[in-house]
C-alpha cells in the first residue's frame, strides 16, 4: 500500500506559485476525520500533523465551515493550542486556511505558513483560493475514479470490514505520523461522530490517499 502522490505534488507546487517565502499543506476530512496529505516542507506537515492529532485548528474549522481562516499572528491566538505551540516552534508568524468542498462527506483545505507577518493580500486570498478548487476538484476525481475501479474489480468489496480498516489504520499513520492505536481511535471517533460504519471512513480514505494499482492476491493463490 503507498500513499498516492499527487497531493504532495499539488502542495509543492502550491509553494512555488503562491510564494517562494510560503510553506504548504493540503489536509483532507472526511466523515470528521482529518488526514494530511501532503506538504511542501517537513516544517508545514507537523504543523497539520498535529492538527489532525489534536482534530483542532484553522484549516478544520475552515472545512467545517467552507470559510477562510486567517491567522495573523500565531504567537497571539488564543486558540488550537496544540496547533498554535507547533506552529510557532516552526518559526512561523501566520498562517492561512483555504477550504474548498469535493462532495457532501469531503472537503480539503490548502493551509499556507509564513515566516513573515500576515502576508495574506487580496491577491494572494484570491489565487490560493482558485488553488485549493483545482485541489478539490483533483481529488473528486480520484475518488470517481476510484470507485469506478472498485466497481471494476471489487477491490475492496471483496475485502473483510477488518482488513479495509486495518489498511486504513496504515494509511492514517502514514499520513498524520501516528500510531496504530492513535490512527484507530481517529477513525473510531469520525465514525461514531458522523453516525456511519468504520468501514465507510475507512474506504473513504483508501480510495481519495491510497494508490490501489495492485489487486490483492485473489484467494486461488492468482495474482491479479
Amino acid at each position: 500500500m503507498r500513499i498516492s502522490s499527487y497531493p504532495f505534488e499539488y502542495a509543492r507546487r502550491a509553494a512555488t506559485i503562491l510564494g517562494t517565502e510560503i510553506e504548504t499543506s493540503i489536509t483532507v476530512r472526511q466523515h470528521g476525520l482529518t488526514v494530511r496529505a501532503g506538504s511542501s516542507s517537513d516544517a508545514a506537515a507537523r504543523c497539520d500533523q498535529a492538527e489532525s492529532l489534536a482534530d483542532s485548528g484553522p484549516c478544520i474549522d475552515a472545512m467545517d465551515q467552507l470559510a477562510v481562516r486567517a491567522v495573523p499572528d500565531i504567537a497571539a491566538e488564543a486558540g488550537w493550542q496544540e496547533w498554535c505551540e507547533q506552529a510557532v516552534r516552526e518559526g512561523f508568524v501566520s498562517a492561512l486556511a483555504v477550504p474548498a468542498y469535493v462532495d457532501p462527506h469531503v472537503s480539503v483545505a490548502l493551509n499556507l505558513y509564513s515566516r513573515a507577518a500576515d502576508p495574506w493580500t487580496p491577491e494572494l486570498l484570491t489565487a490560493a483560493d482558485g488553488y485549493a478548487q483545482l485541489v478539490a476538484s483533483t481529488v473528486r476525481l480520484h475518488l470517481s475514479l476510484s470507485e469506478l475501479e472498485d466497481a471494476a474489480a471489487g477491490f475492496y468489496r471483496n475485502m473483510s470490514d477488518s482488513m479495509v480498516v486495518e489498511r486504513a489504520v496504515g494509511a492514517i499513520m502514514q499520513a498524520n505520523g501516528c500510531t496504530a492505536d492513535q490512527a484507530r481511535r481517529i477513525l473510531g471517533s469520525a465514525s461514531r461522530h458522523r453516525n456511519v460504519t468504520r468501514r465507510e471512513v475507512a474506504e473513504t480514505i483508501l480510495r481519495a490517499l491510497v494508490v490501489t494499482e495492485d489487486a490483492p492476491k485473489d484467494r486461488e493463490g492468482h495474482g491479479a
